[in-house]
């Protein structure tokens, strides 16, 4: 028999370590970048959503099993709470879904800052659902992360030329980053009794079956040496993405790692620039100062206890 959930506010996290928290999520914001690049690559190459988020998963596997084998021992990888990885893989997938699609229709830009309303959304659910303390800098830097987020989101939104399609990826891309925020909750509450290497390779394997079954809705693309290179590409950056995010969450609040999100957006415009030559114009600059503003708003603060204000019973 499952034993059901505990309530996300009786989880009692792991000690925090702020500093290597930080640097996991810098990590994991850079290694994010380079799926939206591979996915959106992928789509253009024919492949469809469904078939996205499967071989995504998929190819992930023996990634994270090999850094699974390494970094401990074989009873890490069983959850100890099934039900739990359950509901964040179904959760987790349908994310995929989501973002997968905005990132095949948008400029990987425009879907990629979408994206980055997650931190927004997940401080309020942390405090509600987890009783995590706020600073006043805290809120100031998710704020300040927010604008910088708007501002380099500001030249490619008023665009005459979309159309439906492009519309919908704009919902999708919205209704990705809502969910996500919940799951950044999930996995935070998780990691008071499970490990980083179990949390990742259920969703991993939750994740194929989700793709799986959205195959049978948006169809499957024959697999051409092109496809392969950018789906094992994401499937590479997908497993280091999810180890180091997970690791992270396990270090530090919800709230302290909010802002370092917004980083993607830095590695975004160093990859604009380096694969495709594009110089950010003015408007991206600001965002650019904004956000690391914003990190360094929150970096230099002394941590609060989670606590009981505002949670759920």
């Amino acid at each position: 028999m499952v034993p059901p959930m505990a309530p996300l506010s009786d989880v009692r996290p792991r000690p925090d370590r702020i500093g290597s928290a930080i640097a996991l999520r810098i990590l994991a914001a850079a290694f994010a970048t380079g799926i939206g690049i591979c996915i959106h690559g992928a789509s253009k190459a024919g492949a469809t959503t469904g078939q996205v988020v499967l071989m995504r998963a998929c190819l992930s596997i023996p990634v994270l099993l090999l850094w699974a084998a390494v970094a401990g021992p074989a009873r890490d990888m069983l959850p100890r709470a099934p039900s739990k990885h359950v509901l964040r893989g179904l959760i987790g997938g349908t994310v995929m879904i989501l973002n997968f699609y905005a990132l095949g229709v948008l400029p990987v830009a425009h879907a990629q800052t979408l994206s980055y309303l997650t931190p927004v959304l997940a401080v309020p659910a942390a405090v509600v659902l987890l009783g995590e303390r706020l600073s006043t800098r805290t809120v100031l830097g998710v704020a300040l992360g927010f604008c910088g987020m708007l501002s380099m989101l500001w030249t490619t939104a008023a665009n005459p030329e979309w159309g439906w399609v492009e519309l919908s990826g704009m919902a999708a891309g919205i209704a990705s980053a809502v969910l996500m925020a919940l799951l950044r909750v999930i996995i935070r509450a998780m990691t008071a009794t499970e490990t980083t290497a179990s949390i990742a390779l259920s969703f991993a394997v939750i994740a194929s079956c989700v793709g799986l079954g959205a195959t049978a809705v948006t169809g499957w693309t024959p697999m051409t040496p092109v496809l392969w290179s950018w789906l094992l590409g994401a499937g590479l950056f997908g497993a280091i993405t999810h180890v180091a995010a997970t690791e992270a969450a396990a270090r530090a609040p919800v709230s302290t790692l909010a802002a370092y999100d917004y980083t993607g957006l830095a590695f975004a415009v160093a990859l604009d620039f380096v694969l495709f030559r594009h110089v950010p114009g003015p408007f991206a600059w600001l965002g650019i100062v904004l956000i690391a503003a914003a990190g360094l708003m929150t970096a230099w603060r002394t941590p609060r206890p989670e606590g009981t204000f505002l949670r759920l019973k």
